[in-house]
């Protein structure tokens, strides 16, 4: 692969050193922020299991897999306890009426769930200390682990989190006799967002005393804030010789494995609290040469209706003084 150009004077400004990112690890063709927003680091050298993490990781991770904990984990205790009836003796449980090994095990199985959700049948009751004993053990147990469940859950629900839809492409789009860089948002929710920030990060890999060096750059934006955000919000970062990316092609982008990283952050007037989101753009996601449509339709009784899934939706246009490469061929050939 041809190494990256060194960057003309009107490209060398100041770096940002607020990502928080290391100009050394990085290495090409690899995102900074996968598609989930997650940033695309692995911690190793922690304990296996941090007690003071296991609120955490249960909040934060997918439904299926914390739906499967707490399934597991009610078979896995009534199991447990099925076992310690049928050892202390299931001549202590009363109407026990299963015929084979296996139907008794299974009435103890099921007079465990009672007694964990303390629903209590009737049918079958303890008799003796030792099964009364597990039985009022089984039974707190029970009151306990579905208060913790009723939080987690609780906590799952209500912690806010943003749902913002995003074009799938950056374009090169015209701009004001010049170019522009642009993508595009919007809420996916029907909660309302106001106050909405977004930052945007440039890195690329740089030319420096022989060696390449990932390094980062924060990028003017036409708009960075806006009160409102009922609609799609288009995000334009003019191309001018202030801007690290004055006079790159199509080839540039892939050269220097450029990455744009986007934070957002809102204010969510249902949950009162501040969302936040994530994305990150590389070269096979750029289309030199379009313009985003507008996804509104005005209706004649004056309702405007948002089209969500024409947010990323864009027409190919002609730049002015605009290269003629594919990015699709420079990719293939790097």
């Amino acid at each position: 692969m041809t190494p990256p150009p060194k960057d003309t004077p009107a490209q060398m400004q100041k770096q940002d050193e607020s990502t928080g990112l290391s100009a050394l690890v990085q290495s090409r063709n690899q995102r900074s922020i996968r598609d989930d927003g997650s940033f695309n680091i692995e911690q190793r050298g922690l304990p296996f299991v941090e007690p003071s993490d296991v609120y955490q990781e249960l909040i934060t991770m997918p439904w299926w897999k914390f739906n499967t904990i707490v399934l597991s984990s009610y078979a896995l205790v009534n199991t447990l306890f099925a076992v310690l009836y049928y050892v202390i003796g299931l001549q202590h449980l009363t109407n026990i009426e299963g015929t084979t090994e296996w139907e008794r095990f299974l009435d103890a199985f099921f007079f465990s769930a009672q007694s964990l959700t303390t629903v209590g049948y009737g049918r079958v009751a303890p008799v003796g200390i030792p099964a009364s004993t597990l039985a009022a053990f089984e039974s707190l147990l029970g009151l306990m682990g579905f208060a913790l469940a009723t939080g987690l859950i609780y906590g799952r629900f209500s912690k806010p989190k943003a749902k913002i839809l995003h074009s799938k492409n950056m374009i090169m789009a015209p701009y004001q006799g010049g170019e522009a860089l642009m993508f595009r948002i919007a809420n996916g929710r029907k909660t309302q967002l106001v106050e909405a920030e977004v930052s945007v990060t440039l890195g690329k890999i740089r030319v420096e005393d022989g060696k390449e060096i990932r390094r980062y750059f924060q990028l003017d934006l036409e708009r960075s804030k806006i009160s409102l955000f009922p609609m799609a919000w288009t995000i334009v970062h003019p191309i001018n010789d202030k801007s690290p990316l004055f006079q790159k092609t199509q080839h540039d982008f892939v050269r220097e494995d450029i990455e744009v990283m986007v934070y957002i952050k809102a204010f969510d007037e249902t949950f009162s609290d501040t969302v936040h989101h994530r994305i990150s753009y590389k070269a096979e996601d750029l289309i030199w040469g379009a313009r985003f449509v507008l996804p509104y339709e005005q209706q004649a009784d004056g309702k405007t209706i948002h089209h969500l899934n024409k947010v990323g939706e864009f027409i190919r246009v002609e730049l002015a003084a605009s290269p003629k490469e594919e990015v699709q061929e420079v990719l293939r050939k790097s």
